[in-house]
């Protein structure tokens, strides 16, 4: 724990001088190759920080949040694109350094509240229920065992990108963009990756993949080949930054069955373009229907693809071993200066 805290600081001012230095010359230097040259150390710097972590509840939130969506968001700055660039965001140092570091987006103009049917609290509740069931995972059917890490990495995403958000949303007194929008509702692929499930994530990627793939193949297959060529595009470098994320987390070797999973559900999701634009909106199941062949597909294909690394590389074991060393060393803590009460020497004081 003394390790990781110290490595936390290191990051906390390796983090926040970097985006201090680009908030500096955010005016100053033309968007551009030059500036994009500028921000390359930073790019790389975030890419490494979670490298420096050993415990898998700061591997997996800094390597996402710093390696991979705080660095594209560098890239995206370079060339004044992205949440940085924000006119909401490039006017305040403290929300320039929020924005870079945190999984929030600010919007330029008001957005509409985000009403979840499950409160917080709720999704706090079946977070740990979902983490117990794991840990008794050897009395459950095999069968289940993936519906379990499907809910763990729902439930914890949504509690520790909530709880950043509003800490982030009391400090700095801004709305933010929605990050989950109900993903179980999702009677689509495409809605479920584009309009419901990890938003930030979707909104980053587009700007940095699918809109300059499409925009460099449009003028070569046309208009609707170079949208479903940048999907596919899409799909791929989320896959790849999954397993960079995994190799943050478990610090093995890729077996590319993270990429092969996005790379089926991004064919999968151009299937669903070509069909509905052949069918013209004709034909369509009940909704009902399509929700849950939408969420069995999800769960089915990440129960081949996306769940196996988790289990090999024990994260579930390694995430009650924390939360059990987190213990000891507060318990370390309070003893150390809050000495044990002896009632003897009360009584005879």
């Amino acid at each position: 724990m003394a390790s990781e805290i110290h490595s936390l600081l290191q990051t906390l001012f390796l983090v926040s001088s970097s985006l201090s230095l680009c908030f500096s010359i955010r005016n100053s230097i033309p968007n551009g190759f030059f500036k994009f040259l500028l921000i390359l150390p930073f790019f790389f710097l975030f890419l490494y920080i979670p490298l420096q972590f050993h415990t898998i509840h700061f591997q997996g939130p800094i390597g996402f949040f710093i390696g991979w969506l705080g660095s594209f968001k560098l890239l995206l700055f370079a060339f004044g694109k992205g949440p940085l660039c924000s006119a909401a965001t490039s006017s305040s140092l403290p929300r320039f350094l929020a924005v870079g570091s945190l999984p929030i987006e600010i919007p330029d103009h008001k957005s509409p509240p985000n009403h979840s049917l499950i409160p917080p609290s709720a999704k706090l509740i079946f977070l740990i229920l979902t983490i117990l069931a794991i840990n008794f995972k050897n009395h459950l059917h095999p069968n289940a065992i993936p519906l379990f890490y499907c809910l763990l990495i729902y439930f914890f995403l949504e509690f520790l990108i909530g709880t950043t958000a509003t800490l982030a949303k009391t400090v700095l007194g801004v709305e933010l963009l929605p990050y989950f929008n109900e993903p179980y509702f999702s009677d689509s692929l495409q809605d479920f990756w584009g309009r419901r499930w990890n938003l930030m994530t979707s909104r980053i990627l587009r700007l940095t993949i699918y809109d300059p793939c499409r925009n460099l193949t449009i003028g070569v297959i046309g208009r609707r080949p170079a949208s479903m060529v940048a999907v596919i595009a899409t799909f791929v470098v989320s896959g790849l930054m999954h397993e960079l994320i995994y190799f943050y987390m478990g610090r093995m070797a890729p077996t590319w069955e993270v990429t092969c999973f996005f790379v089926v559900h991004g064919v999968c999701v151009v299937a669903e373009m070509a069909v509905r634009l052949g069918a013209g909106g004709r034909f369509r199941a009940p909704r009902v229907a399509r929700i849950c062949l939408t969420i069995m597909f999800v769960m089915g294909t990440g129960s081949w693809l996306f769940f196996p690394q988790c289990i090999r590389a024990k994260m579930d074991v390694r995430m009650l071993e924390e939360y059990a060393a987190i213990g000891a060393f507060f318990k370390t803590i309070t003893l150390h200066f809050i000495p044990p009460f002896n009632p003897t020497s009360f009584l005879f004081h």
